[in-house]
């Protein structure tokens, strides 16, 4: 249900805006700053603005990382009591202590944010073009934060393990709670705090008629208002609607959605895989989370996050086994079907995003040769923060940035929200659940193999294969960017037994001579019925009499 709600606020999110936006903030002392000055000031509201951009999630900035939290990642602290170990092995939380309730009161404070914002961007002078501009972004964040709500709180109906259907639907999916729309800003003492649920499928159409609207408001934008780097573009509307419709498992539309974006031409796939996630805003980037350097400001500390305890880094997401034996070998193959695959050199011939993505044994990282084998240099001398899988993550990773140095600098990569390959792989896996294995569907996957230097797919495939091999290639090409956190949970895989079954390497020294054993036993996972959504927060069920919590979780 939507609910057309006014509230008036004061804009005390002026006071946390971006560090881009001080410049402006600066000509008034910050605890000046009231709604009536914000809204008779184009450059304050402007400034607002920025404030939304700083919310969009980054991979980089979060305490912890979502891949950690599925078959391709683990935590290399053993005794993690913080949020990946609670999430991956705890059965006992619940709506009083889920891990992700301070997300769900976040994106609620947002969004009333930006009700606030467009209740009051028409009455503010200046620039039409501009104010056209901003109202544009910030109804793009607003789908945006539905968009996080519907993946972490929508009601998925799931009743036993196993019980989807292949594409990974589940019947009754679209007719299941959704979340609270709140379409406009909410005005005390008139409106009631109580709102119920919409159902998803009422969700993702307000989401989607959001986003449709926002693509033709920004189309229609003079190039130079959209040009600069990290703003939202009519593309991005275009790309984030193309996975939400995905999400949803309405493969038609989604298919529909996912070409448009390729019909724009404006974006295409780097051509360098590793320089992709170092070289800001390239032609791949559709949608990207902007940081800097400044540890204060909007930098983050993801290279000592994914190194090692022997270099004074975290290992706070460290590849599993499972991982390392899905990347192909160069012929296309995996490596039990493959010729080319020495057991006692593991590593050799393999899918070139391997050596990228995968710090291992032998390569050479950060400017040294890791010794990953039982009682290596960087197993003895890793204290706390060690790889228990015997791998590191490198993908992304800058390796001749200091985090030891000047502690007022931090890593800068840009995180990379949505980019072009996505698309590819969206339309291939919407295309070919809709309509089957066709051309074109060749054509998406293999454009991303190719890059990878990897063969073309077979002839010939099936649905069923082709399904497989997009699961595959996603797997792959988008290791350790949250997407697998979403896949296995949109595809009902997660509770099953191979995916909560963590392996890491075994590797060994006798005398000189490193021997690979069979890949060691980390961890077996709980991840039951309930969890393919989170609670809603008890707190919300307690404030909201219309609140109705979870299926599973009730």
């Amino acid at each position: 249900m939507k609910y057309n709600i006014k509230r008036g606020l004061v804009a005390g999110c002026m006071l946390m805006l971006s560090a881009c936006a001080k410049d402006i903030l600066n000509r008034k002392p910050l605890d000046s700053i009231n709604e009536i000055v914000v809204w008779n000031d184009i450059n304050l509201v402007s400034n607002y603005v920025n404030y939304f951009y700083s919310t969009m999630e980054s991979g980089f900035k979060r305490t912890y990382y979502l891949s950690a939290a599925t078959d391709n990642g683990m935590d290399g602290l053993a005794n993690d009591i913080y949020f990946i170990k609670p999430l991956t092995m705890d059965a006992s939380w619940n709506p009083n202590n889920a891990p992700f309730n301070g997300l769900y009161t976040s994106l609620y404070q947002n969004l009333r944010k930006a009700n606030d914002f467009l209740a009051h961007i028409d009455g503010v002078a200046g620039d039409s073009t501009l104010k056209k501009q901003m109202k544009a972004e910030v109804r793009f964040f607003r789908a945006y934060y539905y968009t996080e709500l519907l993946n972490y709180f929508g009601d998925d109906p799931i009743k036993a393990s196993g019980a989807a259907a292949p594409s990974g639907l589940v019947d009754g999916y679209e007719d299941a709670l959704g979340v609270a729309i709140l379409e406009k800003a909410q005005e005390y003492g008139k409106d009631s705090l109580s709102i119920a649920r919409s159902t998803r499928r009422q969700t993702v159409d307000y989401i989607v008629s959001e986003l449709d609207a926002v693509a033709t408001m920004l189309a229609q934008l003079p190039a130079s208002y959209t040009n600069p780097s990290g703003r939202i573009t009519h593309g991005a509307a275009m790309s984030l609607k193309a996975r939400v419709l995905l999400f949803a498992g309405r493969f038609k539309a989604a298919a529909t959605a996912s070409k448009a974006v390729m019909a724009l031409s404006k974006y295409s796939l780097y051509p360098d895989y590793k320089g992709l996630f170092t070289v800001k805003n390239n032609t791949e980037c559709i949608i990207s989370v902007q940081h800097n350097n400044i540890a204060s400001e909007r930098g983050h500390t993801y290279d000592k996050d994914v190194a090692n305890g022997s270099m004074s880094g975290l290992a706070k997401e460290c590849p599993t086994q499972n991982l390392v034996d899905d990347y192909e070998m160069t012929d296309g193959n995996l490596p039990g079907a493959s010729s080319l695959y020495d057991p006692q050199n593991p590593y050799a011939n393999r899918d070139k995003r391997f050596a990228i993505s995968v710090g291992y044994d032998g390569a050479v990282y950060r400017g040294q040769t890791l010794t990953l084998y039982d009682n290596g240099f960087d197993i003895l001398n890793a204290g706390l923060f060690k790889t228990q899988t015997r791998y590191l993550v490198r993908k992304a990773c800058n390796e001749s940035f200091n985090f030891l140095g000047d502690a007022t600098y931090g890593s800068d990569q840009n995180w990379l929200l949505i980019r072009y390959a996505e698309i590819l792989l969206n339309y291939a896996e919407a295309q070919n659940e809709d309509a089957g294995p066709d051309q074109t569907v060749y054509d998406a996957v293999n454009s991303v193999r190719r890059r990878a230097g990897q063969p073309d797919l077979p002839s010939g495939l099936t649905q069923s294969d082709m399904r497989l091999r997009i699961r595959h290639e996603r797997r792959i090409e988008f290791a350790f960017e949250d997407q697998r956190f979403w896949d296995l949970r949109r595809w009902h895989l997660a509770d099953q037994l191979p995916y909560r079954t963590i392996y890491g390497a075994n590797i060994k020294l006798s005398g000189s001579t490193k021997v690979f054993g069979a890949p060691v036993l980390l961890e077996t996972r709980y991840f039951g019925i309930k969890n393919y959504t989170f609670p809603i927060p008890a707190s919300e069920l307690q404030s909201n009499r219309l609140m109705i919590q979870n299926t599973n979780w009730k």
